[in-house]
Formats: C-alpha cells, sequence, structure tokens
C-alpha cells in the first residue's frame, strides 16, 4: 500500500495549479490583451441562423476572454478541479480494479 506523502502528491499538484491558475486571472498586463471585437454592424439573418450566430456569440462573451492570462488561468483551473476529481475517484476504486 502507497504512504500518505506519495497519495497525496495529485492534491498537492492540483492545489498549486489551482492557486496559479488563480494568480493568472488576477494579474492581467496589457501587452497581453487581445484585440477588441470588430464594430457592430446590421444582421440580416433570419430563424434558425439567426438562433445559432446569437448562441455563438453569447457563447464567445464566456469563453472569449479579454486577456490572455485570463485564458491560461481557466485552464488550469480547469486542470486542478479534474486531477481533484481523478484523485477522489481513485479514492473509491478498489485497488485490484485499479487499470494503472
Amino acid at each position: 500500500m502507497a504512504n500518505a506523502p506519495v497519495k497525496n502528491q495529485p492534491l498537492i499538484a492540483a492545489a498549486a495549479l489551482v492557486g496559479t491558475g488563480v494568480l493568472l486571472r488576477q494579474w492581467k498586463p496589457t501587452m497581453l490583451d487581445l484585440p477588441d471585437a470588430k464594430k457592430k454592424r446590421p444582421h440580416f439573418d433570419r430563424g434558425v441562423s439567426r438562433k445559432v450566430r446569437k448562441a455563438r456569440d453569447g457563447v464567445a462573451k464566456v469563453a472569449m476572454p479579454p486577456n490572455m492570462l485570463h485564458s491560461l488561468g481557466n485552464s488550469l483551473l480547469a486542470i486542478g478541479g479534474g486531477l481533484v476529481a481523478l484523485r477522489l475517484i481513485d479514492e473509491i476504486v478498489d485497488d485490484r480494479e485499479r487499470l494503472f
């Protein structure tokens, strides 16, 4: 059976990833700002095409960060959260059923 420090290393790494992600989201140097969106123009689409465009624009507002470090911070937060989830699931699985 593995000892406690080795079993907790993924959680320590996840905490480091989450901490770094939070710091990168807070620090926003202007040199890494993304360009503003193009000027608004009238849209002539209708029906499904209009709904799809509005959905795409709504997702872009959330998914496209104003700064590159914000995007990197989001990625590190997701990776750290996934690592924690994987470690917790690994704790539930029986040692004889492990694949790796």
